[in-house]
């Protein structure tokens, strides 16, 4: 958000103004004090002085009635009844209760003058607490103040514009200066790949595209029906001249939107095309002109601006800053094609084409299985669920299902915020969910099989490296029409100049690639990984390739890793693709069992396998623990990191959204969220680190690091931990603890992983040895009809043996199954209990207008909407509030620029290098 922009002005006016207003009220409170106080102390006695204070606090308060009873305000019962009606608990029954207690004092000895000081005390007390709360309003005002007047130099300034990536953005005009010669020496190597020609022979693409889908009847079947479901799209859009209406333009914005693409300038511009409806209809208008001209449109001559911005993993990203109505044109045709590339992958998934794992299961076993146990057919399974997550999750998961479908952006390490913020299944999620899933299969491979192999890796600069030939020959191949294949070759080949060059930068046209984050860029690269993941499933004969756009995994036997490895290098040779070699690995793990034949053979010591650790964020795969360790060597370049963009920070808030964002996201994030499968041992080992890296950049802590620079800047002393914790709505921070969530999962892990693989089969057998006395003493279930061909009379009257009912329990063991889910589980945070002190001063919250229905975020006054972090939050730093404040609201809410606080904090913001 650029400090000369509108919005910027107009709330720094806005906050401003309010700051004048509260700056009045609070002389006008000192004013009012300072006369309650003089009336006390010339009160005749101690009860009169109580009933002057009594009538000062409740008139402050906002309820000056409770201060009298009825006689006292000739009040009829309509006026009367809110007087009347006070709750319990709250700070108004203490005061209409004394107001009770005193005109009993005037007849009752017993309520002696030890209770009168005591109401005097208390009420002091208050005034005290308001005077502090009007305080810290003047203080909050001064910390939003410098953050408005900042915005333009903050290292964690706002922005509008969504951020993208591993870690969060930042424009030219904020941050330190950091890893310009990082930045200069990806800038060459995106260039030399960009504008450079990659020779591809469309022949042998084609060659190598037939082998793979007209292989055999089935395949080919299949393929004729996506070529035609492809073709028939194409020629249908490319006929439609006006097919560009009002509500398109809605889900095309809307989706443009929560890309990275549009600068601040064109989000203002596009969100006032959503607003005005005639400006809209214009768009639209000048959308079909584009639409039904696409044969004749190109680029500009003078070039498409583009420029470089920084991740938090230290990687940049070039991004493209074409016309705004071009940007809603290809947004519009990505979002088309893509949703129909995805509907003809997933038919030809669900043809006979693909297959899928199969267990060599005897027919004869099949059949006892059935005699003996009523084994039904549908049965759902270990092999049942891998086959759906598979489908669900991983298969072309890059490319949405429909035109109003939510694809999160990929890389996206920084976004996924902790469970304070609630819930959401988003691409980070599913990583963190990959993660899972090939822990638990280790478990159970090594388990079950003894070996466990699993390799990673993805391809070096993808999407600049795409060759546009084996781009268009795919895209031919599978049946989009020429027209449409002559505007794509258009759209790669742009005519492309840095923005940071200046307005002399020479303009180049791009050779190769694709433009960042474009729906069209998604789908052209999601189209030609479509034919490695069939590769894959042909060569192994139905094993999964686990793939993130670019990022895959897979896993299982030796032999069968060996295949899908040798699939994939045959793809990327052909393709023109490169392995990523950093982010290339295999491990291997064994279970040391004697049970198991550890003798090396051909398929389990196989060269062919990539080398290289396996790893992810800053995980890596140990294979002597069989688990994922924190590699600390890059936990401390990135705490270098995080200490240079905080001493960027020139405001209190920004620094803390710098914070939250690097501290509690992206470490955490890049931790992966904890499961059950990955123990106990991986949240303490989060947690340690955390602990670490906090400590590194300030040996007291962050708190008493924030609260120096706060008494250092303005002047205010003795904040308690809850004000940095405590949500903005309090008159905190809202410092983000990602101990928190951890210790709370933590909770949920009651036993080992291999303990509760374990327990899985215990519960089996003891389902056998109830199967083996019922079938002894009913005989056959009443149900079976099939009987047993083999004509071996022992098969139809000796029962199942162990072994032969444990065996393949992947796919017949339901105990199994919960096991499975079981380990791949993101332990729930533990509901902490609320204390009576906390219930006591959570009555206190409906003056400041947190009503349970203003927000299910934060601290709110009803304990059950508020989620488990907010709980644990509340409860540990709550007392030190409630003594500083008085409550646990360190301000009335009427006394902050709340609006001009929330509108800042949606923004993300941008790192720069």
């Amino acid at each position: 958000m650029a400090s000369t922009g509108a919005l910027p002005q107009t709330l720094k006016s806005i906050t401003a103004t309010k700051i004048k207003e509260l700056s009045k009220q609070r002389v006008l409170f000192e004013k009012r004090k300072g006369q309650i106080f003089k009336a006390a102390q010339d009160a005749p006695d101690l009860r009169a002085r109580v009933q002057v204070l009594l009538e000062g606090v409740t008139k402050l308060n906002g309820d000056p009635n409770d201060a009298f009873d009825r006689e006292d305000l000739d009040a009829d019962d309509a006026a009367y009844h809110h007087t009347a009606s006070v709750e319990d608990g709250s700070a108004r029954a203490t005061y209409t209760n004394i107001r009770r207690f005193l005109l009993q004092s005037r007849y009752d000895p017993s309520v002696s003058e030890r209770s009168l000081q005591d109401w005097v005390a208390l009420l002091e007390e208050e005034l005290q607490s308001l005077q502090l709360k009007h305080e810290h309003a003047a203080f909050y005002s001064k910390l939003v103040t410098e953050w408005l007047e900042n915005l333009g130099s903050d290292a964690a300034s706002a922005s509008t514009t969504p951020s993208v990536a591993a870690g969060e953005q930042s424009d030219d005009k904020g941050f330190e200066q950091v890893g310009r010669a990082e930045m200069q020496e990806q800038r060459a190597t995106w260039e030399a790949l960009v504008f450079a020609t990659a020779e591809r022979n469309p022949e042998s693409i084609r060659a190598y595209l037939d082998g793979l889908f007209a292989a055999t009847g089935m395949s080919r079947q299949a393929l004729k029906e996506l070529r035609e479901s492809i073709k028939s799209f194409g020629t249908d859009l490319a006929a439609q001249k006006k097919s560009f209406s009002l509500d398109d333009l809605k889900w095309v914005s809307q989706s443009l939107l929560k890309t990275d693409l549009l600068s601040k300038e064109k989000t203002v511009i596009l969100k006032e095309f959503m607003r005005n409806e005639a400006v809209a209809q214009e768009v639209v208008d000048v959308l079909n002109m584009r639409l039904s001209s696409l044969d004749s449109w190109t680029w500009p001559e003078e070039g498409i601006p583009v420029e470089m911005r920084r991740q938090l993993n230290g990687k940049y990203r070039v991004f493209m800053d074409e016309d705004l109505l071009d940007g809603l044109l290809f947004q519009y045709l990505g979002i088309q094609f893509s949703v129909t590339f995805r509907s003809a992958f997933d038919t030809f998934f669900r043809t006979r084409a693909w297959k899928f794992p199969r267990q060599d299961i005897s027919e004869q076993l099949r059949e006892r299985r059935h005699y003996f146990l009523d084994a039904r057919a549908d049965i759902v399974s270990v092999n049942d669920f891998r086959r759906q997550t598979y489908a669900n999750d991983y298969f072309m998961s890059q490319l949405p299902t429909s035109v109003d479908a939510d694809v999160p952006e990929y890389g996206d390490e920084a976004k996924s915020d902790i469970s304070a913020m609630g819930t959401r299944r988003n691409v980070l999620d599913t990583k963190h969910a990959l993660l899972h899933l090939l822990i638990t299969e280790s478990i159970l491979h090594t388990t079950l099989h003894g070996q466990f192999t699993a390799i990673r890796s993805d391809f070096k600069w993808f999407g600049p490296s795409l060759p546009h030939t084996t781009i268009l020959t795919v895209l031919d191949y599978f049946g989009v029409p020429q027209g449409w294949l002559d505007f794509f070759k258009i759209f790669l080949q742009a005519p492309l100049k840095f923005s940071h060059d200046g307005p002399n930068a020479t303009v180049q046209v791009r050779k190769r690639g694709v433009p960042m984050s474009h729906v069209l860029s998604d789908c052209f690269g999601e189209t030609i990984l479509f034919c490695m993941d069939y590769a894959v499933n042909q060569k192994t004969e139905g094993a999964y390739l686990y793939r993130l756009h670019d990022d895959f995994w897979f896993w299982g036997r030796e032999g069968t890793c060996v295949k899908a490895w040798d699939a994939m290098t045959e793809f990327s040779g052909v393709m023109g693709l490169e392995f990523n070699e950093e982010k290339t690995g295999t491990v291997r793990l064994k279970n040391p069992d004697p049970k198991f034949d550890q003798t090396p053979t051909e398929e389990t010591t196989s060269s062919s396998l990539p080398a290289g650790d396996i790893r992810w964020g800053f995980l890596k795969l140990d294979p002597q623990e069989g688990r994922f360790i924190i590699d600390q060597s890059q936990v401390d370049n990135h705490i270098t990191e995080l200490g240079h963009q905080l001493s960027s920070c020139k405001s209190i808030f920004a620094w803390v959204q710098a914070w939250n964002s690097y501290f509690a996201r992206f470490f955490s994030n890049n931790f992966a969220k904890p499961a059950v499968c990955f123990g106990r041992s991986h949240i303490d080992m989060a947690i340690s680190t955390l602990g670490r890296i906090e400590r590194t950049l300030f040996p007291d802590g962050v708190t008493a690091h924030l609260r120096q620079v706060i008494a250092d800047r303005f002047n205010v002393h003795d904040l308690p931990e809850g004000f940095f914790y405590f949500p903005i709505e309090l008159g905190g921070l809202q410092l983000l603890n990602p101990y928190i969530p951890l210790l709370a999962m933590r909770e949920d892990i009651k036993q080992t992983p291999q303990r509760r693989l374990q327990k899985a089969f215990l519960q089996d057998e003891i389902e056998y040895h109830a199967a083996k006395e019922r079938f002894e003493k009913q005989g056959s279930p009443q149900s079976v009809v099939r009987v047993i061909t083999s004509s071996d009379d022992h098969d139809r009257s000796a029962f199942l043996s162990l072994n032969e009912y444990m065996g393949y329990p992947e796919t017949y063991s339901r105990h199994l199954l919960a096991a499975y889910k079981d380990l791949i589980r993101i332990p729930g945070e533990i509901d902490i209990g609320q204390t009576m002190a906390f219930r006591t001063s959570q009555m206190s919250l409906d003056r400041t207008g947190l009503s349970t229905s203003h927000t299910s975020r934060g601290i709110t006054d009803s304990w059950d909407t508020m989620t488990p972090y907010w709980q644990w939050t509340a409860e540990v730093y709550h007392a030190e509030m409630v003594k500083k404040f008085g409550s646990l609201a360190a301000v009335n809410r009427e006394f902050m620029p709340l609006g001009v606080v929330e509108t800042l904090r949606e923004g993300k913001f941008r790192w720069q290098g």
